[in-house]
């Protein structure tokens, strides 16, 4: 069968495209390694290819042309395909032969595939292609040199090879002189049935037969490496009854184990009980009883079992005895019925617990205690599982098992020997405290993680800052590779003066932020009002934003409602450089200077100003006002000289001061400097002088 799908794929694929003619060259090779494949040695389906053995994916060859003239027959090129490319350009080597060199790509045994040619022929381009047939001679053994068996008995025995896949087995049993044999499939490996059926040593030879064609003698051929091995077939006077059954039930209480059959044997009576004991003569250990009941139409004896002793298969053969005369050899086990006592479970870095709650795309280690767990069989599903076989027992079992992460249920019930259970792996879905890289900031200089490296340093704005927004990145919640869930956050606000007297505090509670679409878990979370992605800071506090002073403070607190996680603190200044205001003060002493005559008067008395005043703020010391200030208004001169001579005056003035910098009253004693026009005088003037001043 498999020949013939092997051909018909070949002459579909020669419909394509015309093989290349044999009469065009006196040969095409192929070479690598030390091998050289000739076109024309094999055929298959009427076309030729070249038949190679190839053990790797790819491969790097070197194709030769020779032909029997240089102007009738010329390669042009190689036309690119899926499975090769070319690395060595296509050349005339010495009058003699066309070279080329490719690489081979995606080789697959028993899947033949082209290397597509254009030539020049009589002038014109053609097209061809060159079949390439890939195979193997995978090795092939049995696992034991010498196997021996008793009469009637049958045997597993296992087989080695690097590519069980490649090999077809038997549909039933082959018939031998001596020994018959069953080559068949267990998983992904082979396995040999051994039923011996005349006493010797015997040298078996099984054939073996591929799933894809190879040489053999100059023919192609399905054939594979056979199978060899010495049966040795001891005599007995006990005929070896096989079982239907490998494992029969210790039961302390009714000690009935079921209904097994055996092999027909005329000696055993319907309705007897006979003994099944660990050794040939008397003195043995009672394992077990058996009790014919009925004949079947299988050559099979229908028998129910009752157990007494544990016994192991790899222990030795049982023996069927009536009274003290052996009648016949068999084997099985006799183990405790299964049964589960606890089932414990343990996740990474933690401790064995009864709290078989699991998290989406977690994985975690299952721990089961009861009977008879080495030959029963535990189902996580949908979950993926894997069994410990290094720490198994009849006693205790261990399981790797991971949660899938788009799991749809609440519940995963496990299923012992294909049977529910009372136990359960509850579902749920994480709300662990994730890290804020998913809240962002808007404070009018664009959306900033809260994270980011600079957000740990105090920021100066210097505009008006409108609101502060945090914004809720749902997407950057749950990773591919790890799940936190909804979260649930508290952010605290505090806005502070310059000198840090609290103006406002408020805590917003109950932040509930979904993952959005993006995560595997969305349609699972059950939150109905997490679907939140902003929220602005002015909706709570009292004093708002955009009604800050300068350097007044804004600090932010987010932290997860647990108080546990980590939690974020980010510091913003209404930064200014200048600061407007109106000052009241008592310039005293200033010395006039007329700007007409340019001659130096007298000193005034104590004056009176308002001023409106701009101040600026140290370059170098943050919040610190700068000694220089600038101002304009009205001057009146002697305001609170009362003598009768004294000379009065209202005037618009610009003036310069120079104040202390350090000073926290509200009274300061500045230098003043600038001029303006007085309406008495009706004159410019110049000032200069101290002063008293009062801050509002």
């Amino acid at each position: 069968m498999t020949s013939r799908l092997v051909a018909f794929f070949l002459f579909f694929s020669s419909m394509l495209l015309a093989q290349l003619p044999k009469t065009a060259f006196k040969e095409v090779q192929l070479r690598f390694d030390t091998l050289k494949l000739n076109y024309t040695d094999y055929r298959i389906a009427d076309e030729y290819a070249f038949i190679m053995p190839t053990r790797l994916e790819t491969e790097e060859v070197e194709l030769r042309f020779y032909p029997d003239s240089l102007q009738a027959f010329k390669p042009l090129e190689i036309i690119s395909g899926k499975h090769y490319e070319v690395t060595d350009s296509l050349l005339m080597i010495g009058d003699q032969f066309y070279r080329v060199r490719l690489l081979l790509k995606d080789i697959n045994v028993g899947q033949s595939f082209s290397i597509l040619v254009a030539f020049e022929e009589k002038g014109k381009r053609a097209n061809y292609e060159l079949l390439i047939y890939p195979y193997n001679i995978p090795k092939i053994a049995v696992a034991q040199e010498s196997i021996e068996l008793f009469n009637g008995e049958e045997r597993t025995v296992e087989i080695v090879t690097p590519y069980p896949e490649y090999f077809s087995v038997n549909q039933d049993w082959v018939e031998g002189e001596h020994v018959d044999y069953w080559l068949q499939r267990d998983g992904g490996a082979l396995q040999l049935l051994l039923k011996a059926k005349r006493t010797g040593d015997h040298q078996l030879e099984v054939p073996t037969e591929l799933r894809f064609l190879r040489p053999v003698n100059g023919k192609l051929t399905t054939d594979g490496p056979p199978l060899k091995t010495t049966v040795n077939v001891k005599p007995t006077r006990l005929r070896f009854l096989n079982v239907d059954r490998e494992h029969v039930f210790f039961d302390t209480e009714s000690r009935s184990a079921g209904e097994i059959q055996l092999d027909y044997d005329p000696r055993l009576k319907l309705k007897s009980t006979y003994r099944v004991e660990d050794v040939t003569d008397g003195g043995g250990r009672l394992v077990a009883e058996i009790v014919p009941k009925s004949t079947l139409g299988n050559d099979k004896i229908l028998c129910e079992v009752f157990s007494y002793s544990h016994h192991r298969i790899t222990d030795g053969y049982l023996y069927i005895k009536d009274g003290s005369r052996t009648l016949a050899m068999t084997n099985f086990n006799v183990v405790n019925r299964p049964q589960i006592q606890e089932i414990m479970m343990m996740r990474e870095g933690g401790d064995w617990t009864e709290n078989l709650t699991v998290y989406p795309g977690e994985t975690v280690e299952i721990r089961i205690r009861g009977n008879g767990l080495s030959i029963s069989n535990f189902d996580f599903t949908p979950c993926k599982q894997q069994r410990d076989t290094v720490r198994l027992s009849d006693r205790i079992a261990f399981y790797t098992v991971t949660v899938p992460k788009d799991i749809d249920r609440k519940k995963v019930s496990v299923f012992f020997n294909d049977d529910i259970t009372p136990y359960d792996l509850r579902i749920r879905e994480y709300k662990r405290p994730a890290p804020l890289n998913f809240v962002k900031i808007d404070y009018g200089d664009g959306r900033r993680r809260i994270t980011d490296d600079d957000m740990d340093k105090p920021i100066f704005y210097r505009e008006t800052i409108q609101d502060i927004t945090l914004v809720f990145d749902r997407s950057a919640i749950d990773k591919q590779d790890r799940f936190f869930g909804i979260q649930e956050l508290e952010i605290e606000v505090r806005v502070l003066s310059q000198d840090n007297k609290l103006i406002d505090i408020q805590t917003i509670r109950n932040v509930v932020i979904c993952p959005d679409s993006t995560s595997p878990r969305h349609t699972f979370y059950d939150g109905s009002d997490c679907e939140r992605v902003s929220l602005s800071l002015n909706s709570h506090l009292v004093r708002k934003t955009f009604t800050l002073d300068a350097f007044d403070q804004v600090l932010i607190q987010v932290r997860h409602a647990s108080g546990n996680g980590p939690s974020q603190r980010v510091h913003i200044y209404a930064e200014r450089r200048y600061n407007f205001d109106l000052d009241f003060s008592f310039p005293a002493g200033l010395l006039a200077v007329d700007a007409n005559e340019l001659s130096v008067g007298n000193f005034i008395g104590v004056s009176a100003a308002i001023m409106a005043q701009f101040k600026f703020f140290s370059k170098r010391r943050f919040g610190q006002p700068s000694p220089f200030q600038i101002g304009a208004g009205f001057l009146a001169l002697n305001a609170f000289n009362f003598a009768e001579d004294a000379e009065r005056d209202l005037g618009l003035v610009v003036m310069a001061s120079i104040v202390p910098v350090r000073r926290k009253s509200s009274f300061s004693l500045p230098i003043y400097i600038g001029g303006g026009y007085f309406f008495e005088r009706q004159q410019f003037l110049f000032l200069f002088g101290p002063g008293l001043q009062i801050r509002f």
